[in-house]
């Protein structure tokens, strides 16, 4: 009896700051939740950085999780830089705006928490707010990277084995989130506050909130690993007509 393959998913590391953890070298870093949740959810996970073409990344993989990380550099969406944060390293960002694409011309799917939620509205031509605080009025605690905050989030649309108008906890840790929707996206859930938590379109789905690490993880990670494993994508009969592989993002 022939037991049943597992899907790959391939996760994206974070990239420590310089001497983070040891001086003078340089790390890449992961929280242990992504690979456990992708492995109850039946998945075999491995982990990914720049060091590996983006295109053989792609091929290797059923599906990729991007996973969190610290701010995108504005330059990526906004000619108007005023950010006065901790950074993810560019390295990063633009490796990851390549592996979207060979994704994209592959039909393979993308979950991407937090600032792998943001990368893929950015990507798409989409923009961030720099900080909610000081961008929006009347906003609610997100928490920051060192403080998880809880808080309701509202879905708007079915969404990774959640339903329109469910209601649920999630743990958040985030200063910025989606402001102008990038290209085939919209909005699948929010906070009471208005602030976006969670996106989907182009075969893809974007999480604000750390979703490998709060009550919302079982469902989001079983939902993805079963859609990776179907073998099928929403483009996988007819490419949309904006996707052209290995063209520079809008």
């Amino acid at each position: 009896m022939k037991t049943k393959k597992k899907p790959v998913i391939g996760v994206t590391l974070c990239y420590g700051q310089d001497g983070q953890l040891l001086p003078g070298a340089k790390h890449n870093l992961i929280r242990r939740e992504y690979g456990e949740q992708l492995r109850r959810a039946g998945a075999s996970p491995i982990f990914l950085d720049a060091s590996i073409d983006p295109k053989t990344a792609a091929e290797l993989c059923d599906g990729i999780v991007i996973s969190g990380g610290e701010d995108i550099h504005p330059s990526f969406y906004d000619p108007d830089v005023r950010l006065d944060s901790t950074i993810e390293p560019s390295e990063r960002t633009t490796w990851e705006q390549e592996l979207i694409r060979a994704c994209d011309a592959r039909g393979k799917h993308i979950l991407g928490i937090c600032y792998g939620s943001q990368l893929l509205n950015v990507h798409y031509g989409g923009t961030l707010y720099q900080d909610i605080t000081k961008q929006r009025k009347q906003t609610i605690d997100h928490g920051t990277t060192a403080k998880i905050s809880l808080h309701r989030v509202k879905f708007n649309q079915d969404f990774l084995g959640f339903q329109a108008k469910d209601d649920v906890m999630a743990g958040c840790r985030h200063h910025q989130a989606v402001k102008d929707l990038g290209s085939g996206f919209s909005i699948a859930a929010q906070a009471p506050d208005g602030v976006v938590e969670a996106i989907a379109g182009n075969g893809h789905y974007g999480v604000q909130w750390h979703a490998e690490a709060d009550d919302t993880a079982e469902t989001i990670y079983t939902s993805f690993v079963a859609l990776v494993a179907q073998k099928k994508t929403r483009f996988g009969l007819r490419k949309p007509a904006w996707l052209t592989p290995e063209v520079e993002p809008i």
